[in-house]
């Protein structure tokens, strides 16, 4: 997913209404020169991390992280791939290793996914810029993560954030465990 898929898609976070009249430019041709970033996304950028500071002070951690959290679920739920793989672990692990470019491991014994995108420098959310933005950030892609497992899986499952860009690392990796049913 790209930038411009992902505000389509995700068009309901935290500042949407910063979005409004504010599409990002279109996608160059490689003959075409490339138009500068338009100001406005530097705007949210700011604005987005501004907001998430003061909602941290107000709430506090752990609410502030719920919320990021079940935005992420939201998210997440408004993304098609999901929905077309439901039920298909192994079609969406070879739509987004090809697709996103992710490393995706599942030891199917043990319920362990292993989950890593590729190396980049910044953040794939455009709402985020690591200058500014707290870390709590990557809770909503820990929302993220759950919804598209168990959504996929069909099962419960817990998430843990191994390594994010945003907190310094080279790329973002998720561990997934899927929770044993346990019976009725």
């Amino acid at each position: 997913m790209n930038r411009s898929e992902f505000l389509k898609t995700c068009a309901g976070g935290l500042c949407a209404c910063a979005m409004i009249g504010a599409p990002l430019a279109a996608e160059t041709t490689a003959a075409a020169t490339p138009k500068p970033e338009d100001w406005r996304l530097q705007f949210i950028k700011r604005r987005y991390a501004k907001l998430l500071e003061n909602l941290q002070a107000r709430v506090g951690d752990g609410p502030l992280d719920d919320v990021l959290q079940q935005q992420g679920r939201y998210c997440a739920s408004t993304v098609d791939i999901v929905q077309k793989h439901k039920g298909d672990i192994d079609g969406f692990m070879a739509t987004i290793s090809r697709e996103w470019k992710q490393e995706i491991t599942y030891d199917r014994a043990n319920g362990v996914i292993t989950a890593a995108g590729p190396e980049v420098k910044e953040c794939f959310c455009p709402f985020i810029d690591g200058r500014y933005t707290p870390k709590s950030a990557c809770n909503c892609s820990l929302g993220w993560t759950q919804y598209v497992y168990e959504t996929v899986l069909g099962q419960k499952v817990q998430v843990e954030l191994k390594e994010s860009v945003l907190r310094d690392g080279k790329r973002c990796v998720f561990v997934v465990r899927v929770v044993p049913a346990t019976p009725a």
